[in-house]
């Protein structure tokens, strides 16, 4: 029994290398016509968690730091509204949350149809947000806005960071946003 369980154990770890190196290389393959290979899964899921992240922060009320999320040169494109480098975008945030930003109860934000294409230790993604705004624990959500976002970003030491991050939105325009609004299509 004992040499049948050696034997086993033997073809086990026989068939676990094998596999293991049939996902490395198809890891090393780059991906072609922006489809998704096992080498930008990973990646493809990162960006997904750093942009949900990103938002979750930002509507939690407690602020957050964009050091997390954006390299120190960034540019951040609001509605025609452009900060460049951290401390301005740092700058703009807070001049959100004294103003119309600040609506009472509690506001999530949906992300959805993510199309991101990953090039080496760089990425493309757009997604559709839609702002929800929960009055009380007593009224049903309504929709607050709905726009779009193209983010370009870039992987340093293995983290994705945003570099140009370009927001519009297409229904429920704070007033705030007036003066700078220009309507713009990413794709």
């Amino acid at each position: 029994m004992a040499g049948k369980k050696t034997t086993g154990t033997n073809k086990g770890r026989a068939v676990l290398a094998l596999v293991a190196a049939v996902l490395l290389l198809v890891a090393a393959a780059p991906a072609k016509d922006g489809r998704v290979t096992a080498a930008t899964l990973l990646d493809r899921i990162l960006i997904e968690d750093l942009v949900t992240g990103y938002y979750v922060d930002l509507t939690s009320g407690s602020g957050h730091d964009l050091s997390e999320y954006f390299t120190e040169d960034a540019l951040l494109d609001v509605n025609g509204t452009v900060s460049e480098g951290r401390a301005a975008i740092e700058k703009m945030y807070s001049g959100l949350d004294a103003g119309e930003a600040n609506l009472g109860g509690k506001v999530h934000m949906l992300l959805s149809n993510p199309v991101i294409r990953i090039e080496g230790n760089t990425a493309r993604a757009w997604f559709v947000w839609t702002g929800v705004m929960n009055d009380n624990i007593r009224m049903s959500p309504r929709l607050l806005e709905q726009g779009r976002e193209y983010d370009e970003l870039v992987k340093i030491d293995g983290r994705w960071y945003i570099k140009k991050r370009y927001v519009t939105a297409d229904s429920g325009l704070p007033a705030l946003w007036d003066k700078t609004y220009k309507p713009r299509d990413f794709r």
